[in-house]
């Protein structure tokens, strides 16, 4: 598997892959082509050696009471990826990333309804806050919001 950040030649691969992964909640190719020219969101993908994109991870950052705060804002590894460590290692890389750009603190929504997404961020040491979002997602479900405090890492 192969990790780099995705630039503009990838817009259709990763459109077809936000499908793939949130058929109701995909991000659209205008959306993702200004989170790919945007300074402050990165994309990273992982790759087959073939080239074919088959997962990605959205970051956006931006700055919140004086801090700076990142936001995961998408996550996806096709089905038949699942459960080989790609999430993980995507989560691992934008977190570097973040930390390289003075990121402190990361947050990201994942919905009520989906545990098993909630339960690998757990993982990852992100944290459940008391907040809930009400119809987050565009068909009504609520999400929870968790946290991530980053270490600083200097370039």
């Amino acid at each position: 598997m192969n990790y780099c950040k995705a630039n503009l030649l990838d817009l259709l691969a990763i459109e077809q892959l936000e499908k793939d992964c949130f058929p109701t909640e995909a991000f659209n190719r205008h959306l993702i082509k200004n989170l790919l020219t945007n300074t402050k969101s990165v994309i990273i993908k992982a790759t087959e050696p073939s080239g074919e994109i088959i997962g990605t991870i959205i970051g956006t950052t931006k700055r919140e009471n004086c801090i700076s705060v990142g936001r995961i804002f998408s996550l996806c590894v096709l089905d038949e990826y699942r459960k080989k460590g790609i999430a993980t290692r995507l989560v691992l890389l934008l977190e570097e990333e973040f930390s390289l750009r003075g990121i402190k603190k990361i947050r990201l929504e994942v919905s009520t309804h989906n545990n098993i997404a909630r339960m690998f961020y757990e993982r990852q040491g992100y944290q459940m806050t008391p907040h809930i979002l009400p119809h987050f997602y565009n068909n009504g479900t609520n999400a929870f919001v968790l946290n991530k405090r980053l270490p600083y890492l200097s370039k």
